[in-house]
């Protein structure tokens, strides 16, 4: 009763998702269905859907390592049979991470590992992350300020892959697998066609859609609407989604399909129509606008991703890296402009009075670039170095979504640490 009454009111608005986060952190199960549960720990862990067949149980998505026990826990108070089958919804780590716990308990029981059904690009993605293992510890030790973290790697490979569609019987069980990208472009999303229940994966996610990550690769703004719509014609009765509670009811879950597709399909269709006239990722930047009751939807509300950062990943995908200013095709060295702007200005340290006078009146985006000017004349200038850390607390400040702040914040943690010596 009191998952239901956090539900409506999440539903409604007046809730806000880390309220049910710490609802779930210990972790809590959701009845969608005879014989199927959704287990969910934390907003920013992959829930995961465990169905229960003849043949054993059937799990989509595993967790992430760290949340994998407890999940793999939660799972076994409802069930103890073998787990027989596990469908990788897509390749990051918060939906594949758990295997290796599920693996081990396989073994000390005596029985074969699950077989792993995914899209023929989530092999692909694991040996990426291997080549990049580095790139993203730092990407994601920044982000959410894990020092010296190391990025997980090695989760067990799928055993069987499909290019589009897969159909599946397990155990008197029957599964549709359809493949999209969004915000990877290995996602799965499974449906229940006797159950009417639809496992969306991260295609939903109780959030505006993270198709703009700035450190991340290339995602799939239109494709994201595209797969979306496709799960509409389906006419789901229940809805799963790969982060946030299950919601129930076709016109519920209907509603969430149609206005995140909206959604995307409007930023995809503005910023291709202005790059057809010639307009420069500048110009775009300034004339695309989300639908502004879209995103005041409770399930659609930019706390994480940001519409802006969205455009420009829809800018690259089309148009490639250049953004129009013949200045960036072959840019000086960031140390060598910074040294001749604050030349003009009459030293570093005017640009950083006039970075934080410009943060103060309410204009971070200039202030912004002020102060790293400042910053890049003068590395060492303590004094320079406070400002910027001041300006950059003033551009947190004004950030709405938690990507952006974060990254904000790990140069403002490089300024701090600069002004301190």
């Amino acid at each position: 009763m009191e998952q239901d009454q956090l539900f409506e009111r999440l539903w409604c608005g007046a809730a806000p998702m880390e309220e049910w986060t710490q609802a779930v952190s210990n972790t809590a199960i959701t009845a969608v269905a005879e014989n199927i549960v959704t287990i969910h720990s934390t907003y920013f862990c992959g829930s995961v859907t465990a169905i229960r067949t003849s043949a054993g149980l059937l799990l989509v998505d595993t967790a992430n390592a760290a949340l994998a026990g407890q999940t793999l826990a939660a799972i076994r108070r409802w069930d103890d049979s073998p787990v027989h089958t596990i469908i990788y919804t897509h390749g990051h780590v918060d939906h594949t991470g758990g295997i290796k716990v599920i693996d081990e308990e396989a073994d000390a029981r005596g029985l074969a590992r699950p077989r792993i059904i995914a899209h023929r690009d989530v092999p692909r993605r694991m040996e990426r992350y291997k080549m990049t293992q580095g790139f993203n510890s730092v990407v994601q030790g920044q982000q959410f300020n894990y020092p010296n973290y190391t990025y997980p790697v090695g989760q067990r490979q799928p055993d069987q892959v499909y290019d589009d569609t897969l159909s599946l019987m397990i155990g008197g069980e029957r599964l549709e697998l359809f493949h999209g990208r969004g915000e990877t472009d290995d996602a799965t999303f499974v449906w229940l066609p006797e159950r009417g229940v639809l496992v969306s994966g991260d295609f939903v996610i109780w959030m505006f859609p993270n198709v703009g990550n700035p450190r991340k690769v290339q995602r799939y703004a239109a494709e994201w609407a595209e797969s979306l719509r496709r799960m509409q014609t389906l006419k789901p009765e229940v809805l799963i989604p790969g982060h946030g509670p299950v919601i129930f009811g076709a016109a519920r879950a209907g509603q969430v399909l149609d206005d995140g597709a909206t959604l995307l399909e409007s930023l995809v269709g503005q910023t291709l129509a202005l790059m057809n006239r010639g307009c420069t990722l500048d110009e775009v930047l300034r004339s695309v606008s989300a639908p502004a009751e879209l995103l005041a939807k409770p399930y659609l509300l930019p706390e994480y991703d940001d519409p802006e950062f969205v455009v420009r990943a829809i800018w690259h995908l089309y148009g490639g890296w250049f953004d129009g200013n013949p200045a960036h095709l072959k840019p000086a060295h960031a140390a060598e402009l910074a040294a001749e702007l604050a030349a003009l200005a009459g030293g570093a340290d005017r640009l950083a009075m006039r970075a934080a006078a410009l943060a103060e009146g309410g204009q971070t985006r200039l202030a912004a670039h002020l102060a790293e000017f400042a910053a890049g004349a003068a590395p060492d200038d303590k004094r320079v170095q406070a400002t910027r850390a001041q300006v950059l607390e003033h551009c947190m400040e004004q950030e709405t979504s938690l990507m952006g702040r974060a990254f904000l914040a790990v140069y403002q943690r490089d300024a701090k640490a600069r002004a301190a010596g």
